[in-house]
């Protein structure tokens, strides 16, 4: 038994991860719905366990991140940063209409006079801004409210920077200071355990989706999958590029990239997944100061693939309807 453990701890994860994208889909297709509700609930174990971490993880790599900089460079990169998730964020919609526009997911399908939808309340961006700033801070942890947690990060990641700088209290906030970078150092360790079960919960959740849906409700919905992911593998594309003129090593990105890819493609779920992109980063050699802050807000904010699904799904809409 210790020798089928140490096999599989010494694995590469992402051999792993594959292994059981793979294993899952057989296993789901094959036993169906019983092997569904069986392996449930160690899918459901995988997403408790990555959501688990994300609140430690947020509030304190972004705190020890903005106090490894200087508010100056904090404030280039953050607009640096915005202004890079406004450009991609439009560039994915972008990509997810033309190329719906070339293959028309939907057509021939037809909706049934009975078929209703109800439209949500538009908050407006006012609203949306105002939001981030969470009234309860203990609620914002509680939800959890991302935004809130990020608010919250910074506030108080700044106010230990300027403590740190000043004569009066810079004895007491390094103290402060080391607490927090220790607290880092523990949650770090508690997800590199946690990345060890990645594997079975990501084959338990393929499985389980495999076996509720089956094979038909997969075809049937074939051909927007289809070019959902041909609208994807041109974002893609379009990072290669952007990454590669800005020199950029690809081979490295990727070896380090598909861990978190292949966990977000079973979870679906960028912020259940970013305990897993802030270790990649991590371990590409990314400033904690700059992934800190970067990856939890463009969790929140800059979801490409779900811009692009959202894209897809309008022109899927608009042809089953007949617009």
């Amino acid at each position: 038994m210790k020798a089928v453990l140490d096999a599989y701890l010494n694995t590469s994860l992402v051999l792993r991860i594959g292994i059981a994208l793979v294993l899952g889909l057989v296993v789901g297709l094959v036993g169906g719905p019983a092997v569904a509700e069986w392996l449930d609930p160690l899918g459901e174990l995988l997403l408790r366990l990555l959501k688990f971490l994300v609140v430690p993880i947020v509030l304190l790599t972004l705190m020890v991140g903005i106090n490894q900089a200087n508010l100056g460079s904090m404030g280039r990169v953050g607009r640096k940063m915005l202004g890079f998730y406004v450009l991609t964020s439009a560039l994915a919609i972008t990509v997810g209409l033309g190329v719906a526009s070339a293959f028309s997911p939907g057509s021939g399908l037809e909706l049934t006079s009975s078929e209703s939808v109800e439209v949500p309340e538009n908050p407006g961006f006012i609203q949306v801004l105002l939001n981030i700033v969470p009234t309860n801070m203990v609620e914002a942890f509680a939800e959890p409210n991302l935004l809130g947690i990020i608010f919250t990060a910074i506030v108080f990641g700044i106010a230990l920077l300027k403590l740190r700088e000043s004569k009066a209290h810079g004895e007491v906030a390094e103290r402060v200071y080391g607490v927090v970078s220790g607290l880092n150092e523990v949650t770090m360790k508690v997800m590199a355990g946690v990345l060890q079960y990645v594997p079975i919960g990501v084959f338990a959740i393929v499985a389980s989706t495999a076996g509720e849906q089956g094979m038909n409700t997969i075809l049937a919905l074939g051909d927007m999958v289809m070019v959902l992911y041909i609208a994807l593998a041109v974002q893609l594309v379009v990072y290669g590029v952007l990454m590669r003129l800005n020199g950029v090593n690809l081979m490295d990105f990727v070896r380090e990239a598909r861990a978190p890819v292949a966990t977000a493609f079973a979870t679906q779920s960028s912020s259940g997944t970013l305990p897993l992109t802030l270790n990649a980063a991590r371990r590409l050699g990314v400033p904690q100061s700059i992934y800190g802050f970067s990856l939890p807000l463009g969790a929140t904010i800059n979801m490409d693939g779900a811009g692009i699904r959202i894209a897809i799904s309008a022109a899927f809409a608009a042809n089953v309807i007949g617009v």
